[in-house]
């Protein structure tokens, strides 16, 4: 199993034969684990090894009604990935939506229900990308639908240096945020209102979670790589590589404890 997701009836789960040559997104009956439907099934033919990447990551738009499974794969010409959105009630064999990524393929992706968009980690650039939603149609193929909300001189100059900045990054949307683990620290981006004379515009802002790495002093303790977190409630839980402990983050209070 590559991938699982929940939702309010249903357990997604992403297989990939033992072969490696064929792959599939499973919908499970939440209460009785009973397998309901396949959804997009991919073969290779051939030498084409990009032709059934399974999906690695899952999620759940409960508002939309939409699954979005994506996966890549690192070859001999670089990264390349797959992305879909799958609305299971019309199609299990035609997604919605569908983009093959090249060019600062995603090194991780995720989808929030209250902001309405996609967001990425560009391997390449390790900067974020916001796609919206309402604005994706077709295949993907004739309009970028990637806007950079990060540094897009940056993101540019690393892409075509082919440098690997989003490396072992992960991005989760949780509620009304966008969480991005960098090695040992976590950037979180929030949407705010500008007005102007030209009127409202709503834009993406970024912060730390505690100190970022720039606000590190010889005083402080070195933080090492975060390895897994998860969210629930206003809490945001960190286990970090050689720790015994577990961080954990509360937006109420901006409190940190640990747990062993």
């Amino acid at each position: 199993m590559a991938a699982s997701e929940a939702a309010s009836h249903w357990l997604f789960a992403s297989f990939e034969s033992a072969r490696r040559n064929s792959s599939a997104v499973v919908a499970f009956d939440l209460n009785s684990l009973s397998p309901v439907v396949e959804i997009g099934r991919k073969e290779v033919f051939g030498a084409d090894v990009e032709a059934a990447i399974p999906p690695t990551k899952l999620g759940w738009l409960a508002g939309h009604n939409l699954l979005l499974a994506a996966g890549s794969h690192s070859g001999p010409a670089g990264m390349v990935g797959d992305i879909r959105l799958w609305d299971v009630r019309a199609s299990s064999t035609v997604p919605v939506w569908e983009m093959r990524e090249k060019e600062d393929c995603f090194a991780d992706v995720a989808a929030s229900d209250s902001l309405s968009a996609l967001f990425k980690v560009g391997a390449a650039s390790g900067e974020v990308f916001m796609a919206d939603l309402r604005r994706l149609s077709g295949d993907g193929t004739s309009v970028d639908p990637w806007v950079c909300i990060g540094d897009r001189q940056r993101a540019g100059a690393a892409t075509a240096s082919r440098r690997k900045d989003g490396n072992n990054c992960r991005i989760e949307c949780y509620r009304s945020w966008v969480f991005v683990a960098r090695d040992a620290y976590v950037e979180v981006w929030t949407q705010v209102e500008i007005t102007s004379e030209a009127g409202e515009k709503k834009v993406m802002r970024k912060n730390w979670v505690g100190n970022g790495p720039s606000m590190v002093t010889a005083d402080d303790d070195e933080k090492t790589k975060i390895v897994s977190w998860a969210f629930g409630g206003s809490r945001m839980a960190l286990a970090r590589v050689d720790q015994r402990s577990i961080e954990v983050w509360d937006s109420a209070s901006g409190a940190i404890s640990g747990n062993l």
